[in-house]
Protein backbone atom coordinates (compact mmCIF):
# COMPACT_ATOMS: atom_id res chain seq x y z
CA UNK A 1 0.00 0.00 0.00
CA UNK A 2 1.42 3.81 -0.97
CA UNK A 3 0.66 6.60 1.49
CA UNK A 4 -0.66 9.45 0.30
CA UNK A 5 1.70 12.02 -0.64
CA UNK A 6 1.79 16.28 -0.69
CA UNK A 7 0.50 16.00 -4.41
CA UNK A 8 -3.29 15.17 -2.65
CA UNK A 9 -3.58 18.06 -1.07
CA UNK A 10 -6.80 19.94 -0.83
CA UNK A 11 -6.55 24.09 -2.10
CA UNK A 12 -9.07 26.56 -2.31
CA UNK A 13 -11.24 26.79 -5.68
CA UNK A 14 -10.12 29.52 -8.30
CA UNK A 15 -12.49 32.11 -8.99
CA UNK A 16 -15.00 32.02 -11.97
CA UNK A 17 -14.55 33.42 -15.35
CA UNK A 18 -16.76 35.86 -14.50
CA UNK A 19 -18.64 36.59 -11.19
CA UNK A 20 -21.88 38.38 -11.10
CA UNK A 21 -23.39 40.26 -8.14
CA UNK A 22 -26.78 42.41 -8.25
CA UNK A 23 -27.30 44.58 -4.59
CA UNK A 24 -30.63 46.28 -4.67
CA UNK A 25 -32.45 47.59 -1.63
CA UNK A 26 -35.25 45.61 0.31
CA UNK A 27 -38.79 46.41 -0.82
CA UNK A 28 -40.23 49.88 0.64
CA UNK A 29 -43.17 47.68 2.39
CA UNK A 30 -43.91 50.20 5.24
CA UNK A 31 -44.04 52.53 2.52
CA UNK A 32 -46.34 50.74 0.35
CA UNK A 33 -48.39 49.89 3.28
CA UNK A 34 -48.84 53.40 4.30
CA UNK A 35 -49.25 54.78 0.94
CA UNK A 36 -52.19 51.88 0.64
CA UNK A 37 -53.60 53.35 3.92
CA UNK A 38 -53.89 56.86 2.78
CA UNK A 39 -55.48 55.40 -0.81
CA UNK A 40 -58.42 53.76 1.40
CA UNK A 41 -58.83 56.71 3.33
CA UNK A 42 -59.06 59.44 0.74
CA UNK A 43 -61.37 57.15 -1.69
CA UNK A 44 -63.35 56.27 1.17
CA UNK A 45 -64.01 60.12 2.29
CA UNK A 46 -64.47 60.86 -1.59
CA UNK A 47 -67.26 58.05 -1.64
CA UNK A 48 -68.70 59.37 1.52
CA UNK A 49 -68.91 62.75 0.61
CA UNK A 50 -70.49 61.79 -2.95
CA UNK A 51 -72.64 59.17 -0.69
CA UNK A 52 -74.18 62.08 2.05
CA UNK A 53 -73.40 65.22 0.78
CA UNK A 54 -70.75 66.05 3.26
CA UNK A 55 -68.98 69.38 3.00
CA UNK A 56 -66.78 69.80 -0.19
CA UNK A 57 -63.81 70.59 1.80
CA UNK A 58 -63.94 66.70 2.83
CA UNK A 59 -64.04 65.95 -1.02
CA UNK A 60 -60.74 67.80 -1.25
CA UNK A 61 -59.33 66.20 1.48
CA UNK A 62 -60.19 62.60 0.16
CA UNK A 63 -58.38 63.83 -3.01
CA UNK A 64 -55.62 64.78 -1.61
CA UNK A 65 -55.08 61.69 0.68
CA UNK A 66 -55.60 59.50 -1.83
CA UNK A 67 -52.79 61.58 -4.56
CA UNK A 68 -50.09 61.67 -1.54
CA UNK A 69 -50.68 57.93 -1.13
CA UNK A 70 -49.69 57.48 -5.02
CA UNK A 71 -47.03 59.90 -4.77
CA UNK A 72 -45.21 58.15 -1.91
CA UNK A 73 -45.98 54.77 -3.64
CA UNK A 74 -44.25 55.82 -6.93
CA UNK A 75 -41.33 57.94 -5.10
CA UNK A 76 -40.67 54.57 -2.60
CA UNK A 77 -40.86 52.07 -6.08
CA UNK A 78 -38.74 54.62 -8.17
CA UNK A 79 -35.85 55.10 -5.24
CA UNK A 80 -35.61 51.44 -4.40
CA UNK A 81 -35.20 50.69 -8.15
CA UNK A 82 -32.32 53.31 -8.42
CA UNK A 83 -29.89 52.06 -5.57
CA UNK A 84 -29.85 48.97 -7.35
CA UNK A 85 -25.95 48.03 -8.68
CA UNK A 86 -24.44 45.28 -10.51
CA UNK A 87 -20.99 44.19 -10.27
CA UNK A 88 -19.39 42.28 -12.47
CA UNK A 89 -16.12 40.46 -12.03
CA UNK A 90 -13.52 39.35 -14.32
CA UNK A 91 -10.27 38.14 -13.97
CA UNK A 92 -8.86 41.12 -15.60
CA UNK A 93 -11.06 44.19 -14.36
CA UNK A 94 -14.05 44.62 -11.89
CA UNK A 95 -17.45 46.75 -13.15
CA UNK A 96 -19.36 48.58 -10.93
CA UNK A 97 -22.91 49.71 -12.53
CA UNK A 98 -24.89 51.98 -10.53
CA UNK A 99 -28.00 53.04 -12.91
CA UNK A 100 -26.45 54.76 -16.40
CA UNK A 101 -22.89 55.32 -14.65
CA UNK A 102 -20.58 52.63 -15.10
CA UNK A 103 -16.86 52.39 -13.79
CA UNK A 104 -14.35 50.15 -14.36
CA UNK A 105 -11.32 49.20 -12.38
CA UNK A 106 -8.34 47.15 -13.22
CA UNK A 107 -7.44 44.50 -10.87
CA UNK A 108 -3.90 45.27 -11.18
CA UNK A 109 -4.44 49.25 -10.55
CA UNK A 110 -6.32 48.31 -7.23
CA UNK A 111 -4.22 49.78 -4.43
CA UNK A 112 -6.54 49.61 -1.61
CA UNK A 113 -10.01 48.38 -0.30
CA UNK A 114 -12.11 49.15 2.29
CA UNK A 115 -15.69 49.16 3.83
CA UNK A 116 -16.72 52.56 4.65
CA UNK A 117 -20.17 52.38 6.21
CA UNK A 118 -22.06 50.33 3.60
CA UNK A 119 -19.75 50.69 0.89
CA UNK A 120 -16.94 48.93 -0.30
CA UNK A 121 -14.38 51.09 -1.96
CA UNK A 122 -11.46 49.89 -4.33
CA UNK A 123 -8.87 52.83 -4.57
CA UNK A 124 -6.61 53.27 -7.24
CA UNK A 125 -2.62 53.13 -6.89
CA UNK A 126 -1.13 56.24 -6.37
CA UNK A 127 -4.55 58.13 -5.56
CA UNK A 128 -4.55 60.48 -2.06
CA UNK A 129 -6.43 58.65 0.61
CA UNK A 130 -10.29 60.09 0.59
CA UNK A 131 -10.09 61.49 -2.72
CA UNK A 132 -13.14 60.59 -4.92
CA UNK A 133 -13.98 60.38 -8.50
CA UNK A 134 -11.36 58.66 -11.32
CA UNK A 135 -9.24 57.19 -8.07
CA UNK A 136 -11.71 55.09 -6.70
CA UNK A 137 -14.71 53.25 -7.60
CA UNK A 138 -17.79 52.47 -5.09
CA UNK A 139 -19.83 49.96 -4.28
CA UNK A 140 -23.15 50.47 -1.94
CA UNK A 141 -24.62 48.03 -0.04
CA UNK A 142 -28.32 49.26 0.69
CA UNK A 143 -29.10 46.36 3.28
CA UNK A 144 -27.27 44.91 6.25
CA UNK A 145 -23.78 44.29 6.13
CA UNK A 146 -23.64 40.76 6.59
CA UNK A 147 -26.02 40.37 3.31
CA UNK A 148 -24.80 37.29 1.94
CA UNK A 149 -24.42 38.76 -1.42
CA UNK A 150 -22.26 41.91 0.15
CA UNK A 151 -19.97 38.98 1.92
CA UNK A 152 -19.57 37.09 -1.63
CA UNK A 153 -18.53 40.34 -3.37
CA UNK A 154 -16.17 40.73 -0.95
CA UNK A 155 -14.76 36.97 -0.81
CA UNK A 156 -14.69 37.42 -4.64
CA UNK A 157 -12.60 40.95 -4.02
CA UNK A 158 -10.06 39.08 -1.99
CA UNK A 159 -10.03 36.46 -4.04
CA UNK A 160 -9.25 38.29 -7.41
CA UNK A 161 -6.74 40.72 -5.60
CA UNK A 162 -4.56 37.62 -3.93
CA UNK A 163 -4.39 35.76 -8.07
CA UNK A 164 -3.56 39.20 -9.53
CA UNK A 165 -0.86 39.60 -6.60
CA UNK A 166 0.12 35.95 -7.35
CA UNK A 167 -0.78 34.68 -3.97
CA UNK A 168 -1.41 31.25 -3.19
CA UNK A 169 -3.35 29.47 -1.05
CA UNK A 170 -2.19 27.12 1.25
Amino acid sequence: MVGRGVDQLVSTPQPAREARFVLAAPPPVRALAISAGLVVIGVALVVLTSAYAWPVGVLVLGVVLAVLGVALALAALLLTRRIRSVVVSTPDTITVVHGSDSRELRWSEVGEVRVVGHRLVLTRKGHEEGRQGQGSVSVLNPRMRANPTFLALMSEVQQRLDADRGYKPF
